[in-house]
């Protein structure tokens, strides 16, 4: 792998340099907490290996709630770009309406390391026990990337 053979700040340099788009310009990192469609995201969050300056397996942490009057969602599908690699998420269950949720999923374990908030983590589509379902549109800050024609990955349950 190219990050191998990097040394020190070269290696810190080329992954910033990955983060930025076409234009050079940074992309803004969503802040929280992120309203979504019926859910509030607290926070969005990975862990560095920092034995090989990756991320660690299983440490995207997403930590949201159900903020929507008496209603029980059955999934929630969020979309998560970190590192300009764009990942899908499902986390299925009975989430009660304003019970705090925290989840860990797998899908970004040894991407190189781009520091510990992805730039995009919002909801694609909410599920409700009555069989509503919401998929609320993107509202980031200005030039984030909205994801929308990004490949979904098969959506994985929580772990």
């Amino acid at each position: 792998m190219m990050h191998k053979q990097l040394a020190g700040g070269t290696l810190a340099l080329a992954t910033a340099l990955l983060a930025l788009p076409a234009n050079g310009q940074p992309i803004p990192v969503q802040k929280f907490p992120y309203k979504s469609g019926p859910v509030t995201i607290t926070s969005c969050t990975l862990n560095e290996n920092t034995s090989n300056a990756t991320v660690s397996p299983n440490s995207l942490r997403i930590n949201y709630f159900n903020n929507t009057e008496d209603a029980r969602l059955t999934s929630v599908t969020f979309r998560v770009r970190y590192g300009g690699t764009p990942i899908t998420v499902t986390d299925t269950g009975t989430f009660d309406a304003k019970n705090s949720i925290s989840h860990q999923f797998n899908q970004l374990g040894g991407l190189p390391w781009a520091g510990p908030s992805p730039t995009v983590c919002r909801v694609v589509t909410a599920t409700f026990a009555d069989g509503r379902v919401v998929n609320p549109p993107y509202e980031g800050p200005e030039g984030m990337d909205t994801d929308d024609n990004a490949p979904a990955n098969p959506p994985a349950s929580s772990q």
